[in-house]
């Protein structure tokens, strides 16, 4: 009896320490870029609405606050902070106006609609996460009807909800598909003046209208994305100019504007990147200016239509370009004496950090300047730079994407060298986003949209490549970050296919996980996983001392943690505005100290954690 008791005591500590492992928490301790931003100062900007007196709402999701505007775009108060409380948001994407003036607000990231009177006194608040009647998987955007009963597009479960003026549930229509009347991801919403719902139906790459009570009457574009006058890429907002009856999209990941007639015939397109970048929303001002929410440049612009065209005529913002200050930041790297590199990609810059957070200097056109107009061709300027690589002698690699090349710098950010320029042909890249150095100093570039992985030794000559569209082994859809472990195999971040793939040095496949054990799927709504281990549309990743494999799993807005074989361990971080959560994170880092740095994308700041 002692002996069978003593061995239970044994095996009882085995498992406690074996789960105390298991369950070994993420420490937040700090974050960089996580100010309190002034009124001027946009933070991922996204919807718009209108007042009967002309002023501006906009959604400053970043910030959790609604910004009021004149209709000169001079800010006139902003309303709202960061929390659960009545009048607090978390992450708001939505923002409308009823036909009594009160204002309605989608409060994303704490799963309700709150409504408060035109003083933005709160009035009520209702809804909750879930799929059932009442609750969102993430309200998106808000539009009203002649009888003042409200649409909401529940983009997560890809539905609208329908409710009267009491917040009270009146119906809803859609489900996920591809035919008629099904919807993928919807986001923008807008009501016709005669009373048809618009839906920017997005991941379907089309706008579906239907009537009051949900039911389908036609569409514009079908499903392949496009840069025609009928053909859309990822739409998210759609507005309404009353008066004459058009209407204005967002055609999001074409970066660019379009405007349709009453009739839904098309009259012209405008922007262009990086006039534009992931604009959300346009609306039409009492004097004819249109309002763009400029999203990835964290900005509102006012173009000027001028018959069958509009041109830029100014922006409203200051520029996210302080020494803490980010737009669009995509990757972190820590070299051998401690020092973070961050690349801070719509400035157009790395930002180069001391070990306690002091900025030692900033790379890129106009000394890393920033802003909407900080990119540059040259040697040592950037265009939308991507994951930072370090090899042993503490050079810098960057994946210059936009400018379709890798550059290379010495650790004080002296211009070395660079390979590349736009193609198909080998030691030629289509906006590469990743890049690795192994042990041996080869170098191992994610050429992103050629669907490949490029090899080149430490001189910049080329050794080999490998991978193609597709889903099978060795195939990519979107290859993005790239990490080597300590047996210099090459792991890769196959983000459409929801999946991480491993090979060895020379290519060879040797295991894969993710969604569905990692068999991979070119449409990745058909294989969207959110259980432990599985990953949607991922990003970064990070290889520790021990061999374990951090990843990002970017729209499931957490870390994943596995061994070196795919075994999934551990997550941490949700979808929150709060310190120690993420919306969007990209790139990650595990410092030689133990730190894990993570950059929250969306929120435009860089977050440290410790186990």
């Amino acid at each position: 009896m002692k002996r069978l008791l003593s061995k239970l005591l044994v095996l009882g500590f085995i498992y406690l320490v074996f789960s105390s492992k298991a369950s070994a928490e993420m420490i937040f301790e700090r974050a960089w870029g996580n100010d309190e931003d002034d009124q001027n100062l946009f933070r991922t900007p996204v919807a718009l609405a209108k007042d009967e007196s002309g002023n501006i709402y906009m959604a400053d999701m970043g910030n959790h606050r609604i910004v009021k505007l004149n209709s000169s775009g001079n800010v006139l108060a902003t309303f709202g902070k960061l929390g659960d409380k009545p009048g607090e948001f978390n992450m708001p994407f939505g923002v409308a106006i009823d036909n009594e003036g009160n204002i309605l607000v989608a409060d994303t990231g704490n799963y309700r609609i709150q409504k408060f009177n035109s003083n933005f006194q709160f009035i009520k608040s209702w809804g909750s996460k879930g799929i059932r009647e009442g609750q969102f998987g993430f309200p998106r955007e808000i539009a009203i009807d002649r009888d003042n009963n409200y649409y909401i597009t529940d983009e997560f479960n890809h539905k609208i909800q329908k409710y009267n003026s009491n917040g009270e549930f009146l119906l809803t229509f859609g489900e996920y598909g591809k035919g008629n009347g099904q919807l993928a991801l919807p986001q923008g919403i807008a009501i016709s003046n005669n009373n048809e719902i618009y839906i920017a139906d997005t991941y379907n790459n089309r706008i579906q209208i239907f009537d009051v009570n949900g039911n389908f009457k036609r569409k514009i574009g079908d499903l392949q994305q496009g840069i025609g006058p009928y053909q859309f890429y990822h739409p998210r907002g759609i507005n309404f100019d009353k008066k004459s009856g058009s209407f204005y999209v967002a055609d999001t990941y074409n970066n660019r504007i379009m405007k349709f007639n009453n009739y839904d015939q098309f009259l012209y397109a405008t922007g262009g990147f990086p006039a534009l970048v992931y604009p959300n929303q346009v609306l039409r001002s009492e004097n004819g200016d249109l309002f763009i929410s400029d999203t990835g440049n964290n900005r509102l612009v006012i173009y000027s239509e001028m018959g069958l065209s509009a041109t830029y005529l100014k922006s409203i913002g200051n520029s996210r370009s302080g020494n803490s200050q980010y737009a669009g930041p995509y990757d972190v790297e820590s070299d051998g004496n401690g020092n973070i590199f961050v690349s801070d990609s719509f400035n157009h810059r790395i930002l180069k950090y001391n070990k306690n957070g002091d900025l030692i200097s900033k790379w890129g056109s106009m000394f890393g300047i920033g802003g909407p107009l900080g990119y540059g061709i040259y040697p040592g300027q950037f265009f939308a730079p991507r994951q930072i690589a370090i090899d042993k002698y503490n050079n810098v690699y960057i994946a210059d994407s936009v400018n379709h090349r890798i550059q290379k710098f010495n650790n004080s950010g002296v211009f070395l060298g660079t390979i590349g320029g736009f193609g198909t042909l080998f030691g030629y890249f289509q906006f590469p986003s990743g890049i690795a150095i192994d042990s041996r100093g080869n170098i191992f570039v994610a050429d992103s949209e050629n669907h490949r992985i490029q090899k080149f030794n430490s001189y910049f000559i080329f050794q080999k490549s490998w991978g193609n569209k597709g889903t099978g082994n060795g195939q990519f859809f979107q290859p993005m970050q790239l990490a080597i472990d300590s047996k210099d195999n090459v792991y890769v971040v196959d983000r459409i296919n929801n999946r991480i793939q491993k090979f060895d040095n020379n290519g060879k496949f040797l295991t894969k996980w993710g969604t569905n054990n990692g068999s991979g799927h070119l449409d990745p709504l058909e294989n969207w996983g959110e259980d432990s281990g599985d990953i949607f549309l991922p990003t970064g990743i990070s290889i520790d001392q021990n061999d374990l494999v951090y990843v990002t799993d970017t729209s499931n807005n957490r870390v994943n943690v596995y061994d070196e074989n795919g075994r999934f361990l551990e997550q941490f971080g949700s979808f929150s505005g709060l310190e120690g959560n993420f919306f969007s994170p990209q790139g990650i880092e595990i410092t030689d100290t133990g730190e894990i740095v993570v950059v929250d994308g969306l929120l435009h700041r860089i977050q440290f954690f410790r186990r």
